[in-house]
């Protein structure tokens, strides 16, 4: 909850959505995010993929390119039913960002298989900076409909 309390605060971090969805009047799923600021902590430890990536270059935020999607959570009851596809969808959809990123543990092979479903590109790792953090792998969509490469 320190970070989420974080993440919400205007003086950390611009652009904070959140989505929840509602079934018969219960909570079934959220997802939230926010847009990286100028030398976001994000990309503190990032290690990109031997693909030609120009770190710097990849990596350096303006305030409005980026947005972080931090969760989608569905409740275990309306899993298997689209909601996590739709949340996704819906906060996404709703982005002025050029790119959106996700951090992902890459043994979670349900949430991986559906992130690359859904047009996202393994670019590189990172370790966040909070204790204990496990080394996560980066993924990358494009939000911006021309179709120019944002990586």
């Amino acid at each position: 909850m320190h970070r989420f309390d974080r993440y919400t605060d205007p003086a950390y971090s611009d652009g904070f959505s959140m989505l929840i969805v509602r079934y018969d009047g219960q909570p079934a799923g959220q997802t939230w995010g926010w847009t990286l600021r100028r030398n976001a902590a994000w990309w503190r430890n990032f290690q990109p993929d031997d693909t030609g990536l120009d770190r710097d270059k990849s990596t350096a935020e303006d305030g409005s390119r980026t947005f972080a999607l931090s969760e989608i959570m569905v409740c275990a009851q309306q899993s298997g039913r689209g909601l996590a596809r739709r949340l996704h969808d819906e906060l996404l959809g709703r982005r002025p960002e050029q790119r959106a990123t996700l951090l992902v543990e890459p043994h979670n092979e349900r949430a991986y298989r559906a992130y690359l479903n859904w047009g996202w590109t393994r670019v590189g790792t990172t370790k966040p900076s909070w204790p204990d953090a496990p080394v996560l792998d980066v993924l990358i969509r494009d939000l911006d409909s021309s179709g120019q490469q944002l990586l």
